[in-house]
């Protein structure tokens, strides 16, 4: 097995270290919002993986915010059933259940009335605590980008 170069051997050492580091400081920062209860982290990570895949195609609509709110609840692959969350994080069905709940009275999560998924409602996307969560993880990924074009260049 042949050796890696010097500077891939770094960037493969920095891409491990920051790629950690980014998913240790994710957890922290997402857990405060949900009192340190991993599990329901694990959940709204799910569901808004789902939900964004759904408003990937709404790309950079310039639509009022109720318009908007509109098409995104009205998207046919919004949201995901209890089972499906509970099949996608490795977390028993009854508990995915009662941490839904808790999430929906904490306003992070709703169902959708036609098939009664569950979503983050626009509303949740648009508390002031969870921008300021995406933006301190927006900017680690934009660190951690950074760092591998620099050192991928043969920086350092």
């Amino acid at each position: 097995m042949s050796e890696l170069r010097p500077d891939l051997a770094a960037l493969t050492r920095f891409e491990l270290y920051f790629s950690i580091r980014q998913f240790t400081r994710t957890m922290r920062r997402f857990a405060e919002l949900f009192d340190y209860d991993y599990d329901m982290v694990i959940i709204f990570f799910i569901v808004a993986e789902s939900c964004f895949q759904a408003i990937i195609p709404l790309g950079g609509a310039a639509a009022d915010p109720d318009s908007l709110e509109r098409a995104y609840t009205d998207s046919m692959s919004l949201g995901m059933s209890v089972f499906n969350i509970g099949e996608a994080c490795g977390i028993p069905r009854e508990t995915v259940r009662r941490k839904i709940k808790t999430l929906i009275d904490l306003g992070y999560l709703g169902t959708l009335e036609k098939t009664k998924s569950v979503y983050v409602p626009m509303s949740a996307l648009l508390d002031e605590r969870m921008l300021s969560a995406f933006r301190s993880y927006s900017a680690d990924i934009d660190q951690f980008v950074k760092t591998v074009q620099y050192y991928s260049k043969g920086g350092a």
